[in-house]
């Protein structure tokens, strides 16, 4: 969702945004991406009334921002811009569910991953960059509004686990559309 400020440019162009709505996330390379979206149907299939992340819509949060005023915005993605790609494998080896939230996951362990994301969170940190400090949690989100009873299940293994390539850190904005939330990444020199 994007804030927007009062003021239109003029006939038949949007009003300019004040804020975005943004988090830094890790995208799947594309053979992870298609045994999570697989994974993500499969489980779908289980639970009907779920909603399942779109295919394009799948990564790994490392610090959710929330609102972030366009400036900004624009200074966090030129940052990660400079940083090198991560040079590991994730395993995502894990299916669980988040309770509270009604949420199935994919994730699972590596100290690599957890030391990108204390990396990234320090550049925010210095950066001034306000985000939500909760525990980082290393999952990638597949079906939401599980039913209260599947939403206790304890964590079991994916066998085969699903590796997927870290690659380089990036800010991206959710915005909604015609066909719901879609992520995309908000690039250093964007207006």
């Amino acid at each position: 969702m994007v804030a927007q400020t009062s003021s239109a440019l003029g006939p038949g162009t949007d009003p300019v945004p004040a804020t975005l709505r943004c988090f830094v996330a890790l995208w799947p390379d594309a053979e992870a991406r298609e045994r999570l979206d697989a994974l993500a149907r499969e489980q779908q299939a289980r639970f009907a009334s779920a909603r399942r992340t779109r295919r394009e819509n799948l990564h790994l949060t490392l610090a959710f921002i929330g609102a972030l005023p366009v400036a900004q915005a624009k200074q966090v993605a030129a940052q990660l811009a400079r940083l090198p790609a991560a040079d590991f494998d994730w395993p995502v080896d894990q299916l669980g569910t988040f309770a509270g939230s009604g949420v199935l996951w994919a994730g699972g362990e590596s100290a690599p991953l957890r030391q990108l994301a204390a990396r990234l969170r320090q550049l925010l940190d210095e950066l001034a960059i306000a985000y939500d400090r909760k525990p980082f949690a290393p999952h990638v989100t597949l079906l939401r509004r599980l039913p209260r009873q599947a939403a206790t299940q304890a964590a079991v293994p994916i066998l085969p686990p699903i590796r997927w390539r870290a690659g380089a850190p990036r800010l991206l904005q959710s915005t909604r559309d015609a066909h719901g939330i879609r992520y995309r990444e908000l690039a250093a020199g964007r207006d």
